[in-house]
């Protein structure tokens, strides 16, 4: 079951990421990278939110996962602005790619986080 959900989990993650990675690439057009990337992470967490509640784990959408739910890309924004701003900046990372970058390095952490919030309980603890 877990390796159903973390497959489904992935399929999602590359669909919210290529929706966001468009977003982001239209916005960075006409705003600086940070801004765009912000708006774009704000889509990311309303779209991935109902994908991993109907789809990945298939519970009911409820206030208060809704609310939980962006604490986990909260932090996770942070750490991802941090290695994009040194992927940019020190790595001379084109902007288009960093964000795919910090993605892909902090997607199997926010794959138990995100099941610990929507499930309530950890990955590897499943009913018998």
């Amino acid at each position: 079951m877990i390796r159903s959900e973390f497959l489904r989990f992935l399929l999602t993650g590359s669909a919210n990421t290529a929706a966001s990675w468009l977003l982001y690439l239209a916005c960075n057009l006409v705003m600086p990278y940070t801004v765009a990337y912000t708006l774009a992470y704000v889509f990311g967490i309303v779209f991935t939110y109902y994908l991993n509640t109907r789809w990945v784990f298939k519970v009911k959408m409820q206030w208060r996962t809704f609310l939980q739910f962006p604490m986990i890309y909260v932090v996770r924004y942070g750490m991802d602005l941090l290695v994009i701003f040194s992927l940019v900046h020190y790595w001379q990372c084109p902007e288009s790619v960093a964000p795919l970058l910090a993605i892909a390095m902090n997607m199997p952490l926010t794959f138990i986080v995100t099941r610990l919030v929507l499930k309530n309980r950890p990955a590897g603890n499943t009913p018998a």
